[in-house]
């Protein structure tokens, strides 16, 4: 898999490691078509990296809105006629107490993070099909096989994009020769979790040339960083007994917000 002048979609691109993928798969000479919240700052990366529209196009999407986004996907196709590679980083990270557990904060964080993926792979698949041939990267997190106490929003909504790629890779590439990636990064430096100071964190710039990199060496699974899935993928395996005992302040980790009982 080369990018060189292939089209690819970025949802999510302005924020930290969306930005950070636009600007690798920029540098390999790919088309671009950058979606986001916040249409100043996609004017601000495209301005920045110095291409005309003839190479990047941009246009303010919210994933959660169904029409937005079969808008960017129209506009992919009217500009450039095919989508190679789709990346879908859009997210958020909400912590969740079980003091004050709010079931707006798990409907928003679902709506956002796995119905935001949802609506983007309804509207590419039959342009893919079409085509016999793409990539759909998405993103899910590291810890997807057991609840963190206190982040338990943001885990069901990523836990749910494993569920629903690895339901889709087999029969996508075989029926249509569309490969399903699912991309499950650790604890990455993006403006999402710069207050709960997360030990290990990689960059932005690492994690976005993992997940290029995986995705130009066919990865079906883009697991990273080495030093945090292996603990991870460990701790998976306890039996519940002893998952539970575990220091749960230490699982939450450090910045977690105090919630007094309501």
């Amino acid at each position: 898999m080369d990018f060189k002048n292939k089209v690819v979609l970025i949802s999510g691109a302005t924020g930290g490691m969306g930005n950070a993928l636009t600007r690798e798969v920029a540098k390999a000479g790919a088309y671009l078509a950058i979606f986001a919240r916040r249409e100043q700052q996609l004017q601000a990366i495209t301005s920045d990296l110095g291409l005309d529209k003839d190479r990047c196009i941009y246009q303010r999407c919210d994933v959660t809105n169904l029409e937005d986004v079969k808008k960017a996907v129209n506009y992919t196709i009217k500009s450039f006629g095919r989508i190679d590679v789709a990346i879908l980083t859009a997210g958020v990270l909400t912590p969740n107490p079980i003091q004050t557990l709010n079931s707006a904060i798990i409907k928003n964080s679902m709506e956002i993070n796995f119905f935001g993926v949802v609506n983007f792979i309804e509207q590419l698949l039959p342009i893919m099909k079409k085509q016999h041939s793409g990539i759909i990267a998405t993103t899910s997190t590291l810890p997807d096989r057991r609840g963190v106490p206190g982040w338990g929003a943001y885990g069901a909504s990523k836990a749910a994009i494993s569920w629903f790629i690895e339901s889709l890779r087999a029969e996508g590439k075989k029926r249509y020769n569309i490969d399903f990636i699912t991309i499950k990064p650790g604890s990455v430096l993006t403006p999402m979790i710069e207050e709960y100071h997360r030990r290990g964190a990689v960059s932005t710039e690492k994690a976005a040339i993992y997940i290029i990199n995986g995705i130009k060496r066919g990865k079906k699974v883009i697991q990273f960083p080495l030093n945090q899935v292996i603990p991870i993928r460990f701790t998976d395996m306890f039996p519940a007994s002893v998952y539970d005992s575990q220091d749960i302040e230490m699982l939450k980790g450090d910045g977690y917000p105090d919630a007094p009982e309501e």
